[in-house]
């Protein structure tokens, strides 16, 4: 039987690669103006691997379970966002789904009892290429220029950091502010493919710099204990 800390090492070591191969589909797409299916093409491959290999891991009680089909499925729709790139009412429409259920996967893993590292894992990074896939839509239809891929990457570039780093023991707490700004976040993005350039476009200035803020926050907040220590 696999022990918590291996399970937490391995979802880890996969956290790592798959920023570490999103991060580089996005740097070819914007210095070698590939397409946007080389970003797809590599997460659809990293996250096909993550699911095969985590049975008996999935859940507490073994299975799949419901919260993480939920998650699966708005990993699907989140991939087909990039089919509607003409039509801005429906990525809109869509994207408010995806957020929408975002809410309903961990209610059910509680529901159900079948909480696990695995769900945790899979519901964040879900979020996180949620966020890079709005940005990148935003960039090709000229929306808002390249700035606007800060808060996409932000958090491949935080996870590349503490690959590279190696700072003192640290483990991401999800917290009601974190998920208040997600929310708020994506809603801002949403609203970038309406056509209200004049209220969207200060909006995400704004919450891209508060991510800045608080990218460095989160920094200085891994590295204070040691020095507490010291």
């Amino acid at each position: 039987m696999i022990t918590e800390p291996l399970i937490q090492a391995k979802l880890i070591r996969w956290s790592n690669l798959h920023s570490t191969v999103l991060l580089a589909a996005s740097t070819a797409m914007l210095l070698l103006s590939w397409p946007i299916v080389l970003l797809l093409g590599s997460a659809a491959f990293s996250f096909a691997w993550f699911i095969v290999r985590g049975p008996g891991n999935w859940t507490s009680i073994g299975q799949f379970g419901p919260a993480n089909a939920v998650t699966l499925f708005r990993l699907l729709l989140i991939f087909s966002l990039t089919a509607f790139a003409d039509r801005p009412d429906l990525i809109i429409l869509l994207a408010l789904l995806i957020l929408c259920l975002d809410g309903i996967d961990g209610w059910l893993a509680r529901k159900f009892n079948c909480t696990s590292e695995f769900g945790e894992y899979f519901d964040k990074e879900t979020d996180a290429f949620f966020m890079l896939v709005l940005c990148w839509l935003i960039v090709l239809d000229q929306r808002l220029s390249l700035w606007i891929l800060v808060p996409g990457l932000m958090r491949y570039v935080f996870v590349c950091f503490l690959m590279l780093a190696k700072p003192p023991a640290y483990k991401e707490q999800q917290t009601t502010t974190g998920k208040v700004v997600f929310v708020v976040t994506m809603l801002i993005l949403i609203a970038c493919f309406t056509d209200y350039p004049t209220i969207y476009q200060p909006l995400a200035l704004a919450i891209t710099l508060l991510l800045c803020y608080s990218f460095m926050a989160s920094i200085r907040l891994i590295y204070r204990p040691a020095c507490n220590d010291k």
